[in-house]
């Protein structure tokens, strides 16, 4: 934006322009499975203080979300109560959910397969909680008035506002409740919840979605097609979670002629107590948007850390660590048989993405920092 100033000084005027024009950045980081297996909240529990506590479980991570502006989880459990208990219905302690925002999250998804665990009741407990602690939340909602209010989520910092939608492939077979709702994958709901986002006048549409098959590291065909669908509808960021393993990653950046996207097929597990080969971690999804003043926002840049839950005894309780690879992998570890695992998943997770990934580099830790690649701009 040009502003033109004259300053009358004497008999003389003078006059002269300059710019008030500049960008504004909007970092994001989205954050995979995050579940409550019984021996997770076992692990959790001082019987001294007969209170839970999560916050070991992420403090490793703090300092990555400390990059970014918004920290956007899957919480794939029900904060129904208790009875706490894991798979195959879960409920965990409240206590989860602070260990996630003392880490540095601050927006929650929970469409998921494990939404309706404990029916229509720990929907509603689930919700009441969130709201309770402050945290922005969308896909799961008490009746049909709150999910038009929060429906699409919407988030703006930096005058750069982003509209956050969250859906589910189902939810185990399990019947929603009235007047409960959980979104589903329905492409004519979905059609008009991004019409209603276009219509909130926002920058960018972010899709955070439940799909894919279990356990299968290669995008499937019908999550192929509804990542396609969903970009011709003009959302411009598909953020996927569900397979409980990784799954590739695409980028293309805004230039003056083309429109830019970005695809996240699986993010993977967070955090479980899942342990077999290609479970026991996942990866940390950054994006960078860029407005100028008198500009439409772009995708300017991506990048992915990969993260792996370590689970070592102390005093003979299994504990919980959400360890950021790269930080950790030059350091003095741990025991052989933790090497090895750690090793594996590391070169398994960088085999994938360096033949598969798009414009989505690994961010590192070199000498102390988080190196983020430059920025498309």
């Amino acid at each position: 934006m040009q502003k033109l100033i004259t300053l009358t000084i004497c008999f003389f005027s003078i006059s002269f322009s300059f710019s008030q024009d500049s960008t504004k950045v909007l970092k994001l980081m989205f954050v995979g499975d995050v579940m409550g297996h019984s021996p997770q909240i076992n692990s959790a529990y001082d019987s001294a203080t007969k209170t839970f506590n999560y916050d070991s479980v992420f403090s490793r991570v703090k300092s990555v979300f400390s990059l970014v502006d918004y920290v956007i989880a899957n919480l794939e459990v029900t904060l129904a109560g208790e009875p706490y208990k894991g798979y195959p219905q879960f409920s965990s302690p409240d206590e989860l959910v602070d260990g996630l925002v003392n880490s540095g999250v601050n927006v929650i998804v929970n469409a998921n397969n494990h939404s309706v665990d404990r029916g229509g009741s720990g929907i509603k407990r689930t919700i009441e909680v969130l709201n309770a602690k402050g945290i922005p939340h969308t896909g799961t909602f008490l009746d049909s008035i709150d999910r038009v209010t929060h429906n699409p989520l919407i988030v703006e910092k930096y005058g750069i506002k982003l509209a956050l939608l969250n859906y589910t492939y189902g939810t185990n077979g399990l019947v929603v409740p009235a007047p409960y709702i959980v979104n589903y994958i329905d492409t004519l709901k979905m059609g008009q919840d991004i019409n209603t986002a276009k219509s909130l006048g926002v920058d960018d549409i972010v899709v955070f979605i439940h799909w894919g098959n279990e356990y299968e590291r290669t995008p499937s065909t019908a999550q192929r097609w509804l990542a396609g669908w969903l970009h011709g509808k003009g959302v411009r960021i598909v953020i996927g979670s569900h397979p409980h393993v990784i799954q590739r990653m695409e980028a293309t950046f805004d230039t003056d002629s083309t429109n830019g996207n970005v695809t996240v097929y699986s993010l993977g597990n967070f955090v479980s107590n899942q342990r077999k080969r290609y479970c026991d971690g996942g990866v940390l999804a950054y994006l960078e948007l860029a407005k100028p003043d008198s500009g439409q926002s772009k995708i300017v840049n991506a990048g992915y850390i990969p993260v792996w839950v370590r689970t070592p005894y102390k005093n003979g309780r299994k504990k919980y660590q959400v360890l950021p690879v790269s930080e950790y992998e030059n350091a003095a570890r741990f025991n052989a048989a933790e090497d090895s695992s750690f090793t594996t998943f590391t070169t398994d997770t960088r085999a994938l993405f360096d033949s598969q990934n798009v414009n989505f580099p690994e961010i590192k830790f070199i000498d102390g920092n988080w190196i983020i690649p430059a920025a498309n701009r």
